[in-house]
């Protein structure tokens, strides 16, 4: 199949480019001018880098490769001091680009619908610029779908929050990890009462996997929980990694306010997934003893 994956210097997009190449599959990675790929080092040739910024020449990456399949992995947080602007452009402008790709090409007779699955979040728009625009986007990709199912299949996947080794370490779980694993004497947080789904990278590439093998049973505009479908509270994963790396840091509950509009509760429903045939298989334990023991 020939693959078109966005974000593939990040850590869903490496994860998901290494298990595709490694499946045969005809990849092109559409990476930005200055995205930083060392996760990519050994992947093998046959795995296309394009580098693209402006909507056109991301339009134009799409014609030329013509994919079956796009896998939208590439977003802003909005972490790292990037302006309104900037988290626009990363979470609507580069998927509106692409989608436009999609829908200017010449198609074969015959040909089905390009598929294109988006990485959307879980989280209300009010909560982050972030969450913003992420939904907005996925209300784009849902009505240029309906609009031209001949054209394009949309299918939004709604992450939980995703963990595991070599993710970016301004990311929670990773600051909790690094903390605990270096003993820190003191870790502020808020009082850990929200409820999350934590699952798995090795999960969450085989759930995309398994959506694409079984594209055939969404429908033109679609969309599908992935998670673990269990959540536990942050308080109890703090404890649960300062536990499993032996740390006497001072979990310091309730010293950082929540923020505005902040989600209590994020959970998958898994029904459907599992009935694609995936089940997850790395126990949140599990998970985080691998992750505490790859600094040892």
């Amino acid at each position: 199949m020939r693959i078109l994956l966005t974000g593939p210097g990040g850590f869903l997009g490496s994860a998901l480019a290494h298990h595709w190449a490694g499946g045969g599959h005809e990849l092109s990675l559409l990476a930005r001018p200055s995205s930083r790929l060392e996760r990519l080092a050994d992947l093998p040739a046959s795995a296309r880098v394009v580098r693209a910024s402006t909507p056109n020449e991301i339009a134009a990456v799409v014609r030329d490769a013509m994919p079956n399949a796009i896998v939208h992995t590439a977003c802003s947080y909005g972490r790292k001091g990037e302006s309104a602007l900037d988290v626009m452009d990363a979470n609507m402008r580069l998927g509106i680009a692409l989608l436009q790709g999609v829908l200017d090409r010449d198609s074969l007779k015959d040909e089905p619908s390009t598929l294109f699955m988006n990485t959307g979040t879980v989280l209300e728009p009010g909560v982050s610029l972030y969450a913003l625009s992420k939904t907005q986007f996925s209300a784009w990709g849902a009505a240029l779908a309906a609009s031209t199912p001949q054209r394009l299949k949309f299918i939004d996947i709604r992450l939980q929050q995703m963990y595991g080794p070599g993710d970016d370490g301004s990311k929670f779980i990773t600051h909790v990890i690094e903390a605990c694993r270096q003993n820190v004497p003191r870790l502020a947080l808020t009082k850990g009462e929200q409820l999350r789904d934590f699952i798995h990278i090795d999960d969450v590439v085989q759930a995309y996997d398994s959506i694409l093998e079984k594209r055939d049973q969404f429908a033109t505009s679609d969309a599908i929980d992935v998670g673990s479908g269990d959540a536990i509270s942050m308080r109890s994963f703090v404890e649960m990694a300062k536990q499993l790396a032996c740390a006497e840091t001072v979990l310091d509950f309730g010293a950082v306010q929540y923020r505005a509009n902040e989600a209590m509760l994020c959970v998958a429903d898994t029904t459907r997934l599992r009935s694609l045939g995936w089940n997850p298989t790395v126990p949140l334990a599990d998970g985080l003893r691998r992750l505490i023991n790859l600094g040892r």
